[in-house]
């Protein structure tokens, strides 16, 4: 019961304060964000909720690299009402606490071989290290995301997985022999 749900409850609630603390009261990321107060005028024109991309990649292939060419690149997560924060904030805690049970699993299947509390810690560093640089460095890659904007989220969520996992390495510890 302790490994299963208390310990991923406990490690996505810190997970949760880190984001209060990072977005809420530092606003670091934010400092990566270009200057977008003439956006709104140009998003509000958009028929409905959704993500937008141009040059739209459904076309064929010489008509995507001909307009690649003359760009711009963009794309665009609309809403034209946004969900209230309390909903988010619910969907965003049971998000984290199911990732951080997906990793007390691992960690439960490789308890042998993880039986100090540092290379507990260091499984669950790695595995958000590796969240981080695959989620943020494809969107950068593959999206032509800003550079800037995701080395923030991946700051994010680094600290947030060495932070999780230092509750996880405490409370996932195997019995002693």
């Amino acid at each position: 019961m302790k490994k299963f749900v208390l310990a991923p409850a406990l490690a996505a609630l810190v997970m949760f304060f880190w984001g209060f603390i990072y977005y809420g009261v530092s606003g670091i990321p934010y400092r990566a964000l270009e200057d977008s107060s003439s956006l709104a005028a140009v998003v509000s024109a958009l028929p409905a909720d959704g993500t937008y991309i141009t040059p739209d990649p459904r076309g064929s292939e010489e008509a995507m690299a001909e307009a690649m060419k003359a760009g711009p690149f963009a794309m665009v997560h609309f809403r034209k009402i946004p969900e209230a924060m309390g909903p988010i904030m619910i969907k965003g805690y049971l998000h984290e606490f199911v990732c951080c049970l997906l990793v007390v699993v691992l960690l439960v299947r490789c308890q042998s071989s993880l039986d100090t509390f540092g290379c507990r810690l260091m499984f669950v560093f790695v595995i958000g290290l590796l969240i981080a640089l695959f989620s943020h460095g494809s969107a950068a890659i593959w999206w032509q995301q800003g550079w800037a904007w995701n080395l923030m989220m991946m700051l994010y969520d680094v600290v947030a997985w060495l932070l999780a996992g230092l509750v996880l390495a405490k409370l996932v510890a195997p019995k002693a022999a």
